[in-house]
């Protein structure tokens, strides 16, 4: 079975020009910006990922803003969450070829004053679209959204499966070209979809809590959802969505996965790091 988490994993850390940490303990203090980050600092997931590396949590702050964040010493590594994924690239010391290349850091790691921007997002996109599309290469990808995931995930698909169809949707149609143009993907209104795709991925945060399913999909699902599809929801929460895909005859993955491959990179890069500096 592939093993897609430990090669994600190995993909973050050599983009950030890093190997795996030796063996043994390391301690480590954590931060976060955004608006689930008191939630997700202190995690169960991010927390177990930790553990499962040998890394000791000496502490885990979430902070107001990006100011407040770099204000601040004693953390080793921070979380960057919505809304401030695409307004920290400007404000680090360094920037990982994925975070350059999407505008989108979700990862901060410290080493003294410098300070490196981290695009987790995407190894761990990828993991989780293979792993539902157990190993084949996809024909045509649809993206839904605009957003920085969304960003992440086209970059993700460009990396892994360069001679995919990539078509995105999303009902913001200026930013919606912006993202097409930087991916070269096809742009189509909501209206104008209709046709299949063989994975369609939910990078919206329809379905994320049960107020943002009170509102109509954004989307037609049914002019796209065909038996033998797959879905690929970004949203942790079991969501209306992921019923109405499996109703549809589709495979569904929700966002729990990516989740679990974000923080073994992140924890992983605490190991790593901790390890550059001892030598």
């Amino acid at each position: 079975m592939r093993d897609n988490l430990a090669r994600a994993v190995d993909g973050c850390l050599t983009e950030c020009g890093l190997t795996r940490g030796a063996p043994g303990p390391v301690t480590a203090s954590l931060a976060g910006i955004g608006t689930t980050a008191p939630h997700a600092v202190s995690g169960r997931l991010l927390h177990d990922a930790m553990e499962r590396m040998e890394v000791e949590v000496a502490g885990a702050t979430a902070y107001a803003s990006p100011g407040d964040l770099l204000a601040a010493a004693g953390w080793d590594l921070a979380l960057v969450l919505s809304p401030w994924k695409k307004a920290v690239p400007g404000l680090v010391t360094d920037l990982t070829p994925a975070a350059a290349a999407t505008g989108v850091v979700d990862t901060i790691v410290r080493d003294g004053d410098r300070l490196t921007g981290v695009n987790t997002n995407g190894w761990a996109a990828w993991a989780a679209m293979d792993t539902l599309l157990v190993g084949h290469e996809p024909a045509a990808v649809l993206v839904l959204g605009s957003g920085g995931s969304a960003g992440s995930v086209a970059h993700a698909v460009r990396r892994a499966w360069p001679r995919a169809r990539l078509v995105g949707s999303a009902r913001d149609a200026t930013a919606l070209a912006a993202w097409a143009r930087a991916y070269g993907a096809e742009a189509v209104a909501p209206a104008g979809l209709d046709r299949p795709a063989d994975l369609i991925v939910n990078t919206t945060t329809w379905g994320e809590t049960e107020d943002s399913e009170r509102n109509p999909f954004a989307f037609p699902f049914e002019a796209i959802a065909a038996p033998g599809g797959r879905l690929f929801d970004l949203n942790n929460r079991t969501s209306a969505l992921q019923g109405l895909a499996l109703r549809a005859g589709m495979s569904v993955m929700s966002g729990t996965y990516m989740q679990r491959v974000t923080n073994a990179c992140r924890a992983a890069l605490v190991r790593a790091r901790a390890g550059a500096r001892a030598r």
